[in-house]
């Protein structure tokens, strides 16, 4: 009896010994991580600083950081520059909600018919190949210079990322599985939702964190081609009146809105990585 509870007490210990292990290695990285990004930043910073203080490159083209700092702090007291906030995070939540909604829904249909994705692939890549700052003015003719146009140029960028990563997400399930689900008897649909499925979400979340960031990028780039409000469209504004500091700071907001959207979904992705 003493034999087997002192054997317990060991295990016991070595299970601690290893979660604190694990905790430790958590810890260390978290730190080596920050103190990589803070190293980065502060070498491109102090890069940008001499570049533009010692007349490398004329200020005239860059700006100084600090300059471009204090540019930030002063639109985030303009009413106005929240309305543009606004108006670019609108069309690009619009955007990736359409556009992922629509390639998820044609990943899938495709990944079920071989013959199907076959006759569709030579017009997807078509539609694909399109370069989107020709497609902005086409929509703002179509829908006007309000939400629209921003929100479809978003989902024709976001359409495809999510329909490549569902289609090649679902044909990589494992055979094996695959074939136990079918000697299961289990029904195509059953095996879809309880297999297919959320063995696939994993990558369909990781393809929408990537499109996140482009849904963001096709709303501004619809907003530079024509809009009444924008991010995009203060940028232009901007850059035609020669105001290199304020442009910066557009190009900083544009920058810290695509991270905002990436951290959310990537806490999204680690819930479903963990229930998967």
């Amino acid at each position: 009896m003493t034999t087997v509870q002192t054997s317990n007490a060991d295990v016991l210990d070595m299970e601690r010994e290893i979660f604190a292990e694990q905790r430790r290695n958590r810890r260390n990285a978290f730190q080596a991580t920050w103190a990589l990004r803070l190293l980065w930043l502060g070498l491109f910073l102090g890069a940008w600083y001499l570049a533009s203080h010692t007349g490398l490159v004329d200020p005239l083209f860059i700006s100084t950081p600090e300059d471009v700092g204090q540019a930030f702090v002063v639109q985030l007291t303009d009413s106005t520059f929240w309305i543009d906030v606004k108006s670019t995070f609108g069309g690009a939540m619009a955007g990736l909600l359409i556009g992922a909604s629509l390639g998820v829904l044609s990943g899938v249909i495709l990944s079920r018919s071989e013959v199907l994705n076959r006759a569709a692939a030579p017009f997807l890549t078509l539609l694909n190949s399109l370069p989107r700052p020709a497609l902005a003015p086409i929509f703002i003719l179509w829908f006007g210079l309000g939400m629209v146009p921003k929100a479809l140029v978003a989902a024709s960028i976001v359409y495809f990322v999510l329909l490549t990563a569902t289609a090649s997400a679902l044909r990589g399930i494992d055979h094996d599985i695959d074939m136990l689900a079918r000697s299961m008897s289990m029904s195509a649909w059953q095996r879809f939702v309880k297999i297919e499925f959320p063995s696939a979400l994993p990558a369909i979340v990781g393809g929408l964190r990537l499109a996140a960031v482009y849904s963001v990028l096709g709303a501004v780039l619809s907003e530079m081609v024509g809009a009444y409000t924008g991010l995009g469209q203060r940028l232009v504004t901007m850059t035609n009146n020669f105001q290199v500091a304020e442009s910066f700071a557009v190009l900083l907001a544009m920058g810290l809105m695509s991270m905002l959207l990436d951290a959310g979904i990537s806490l999204f992705q680690k819930v479903v990585q963990k229930r998967a």
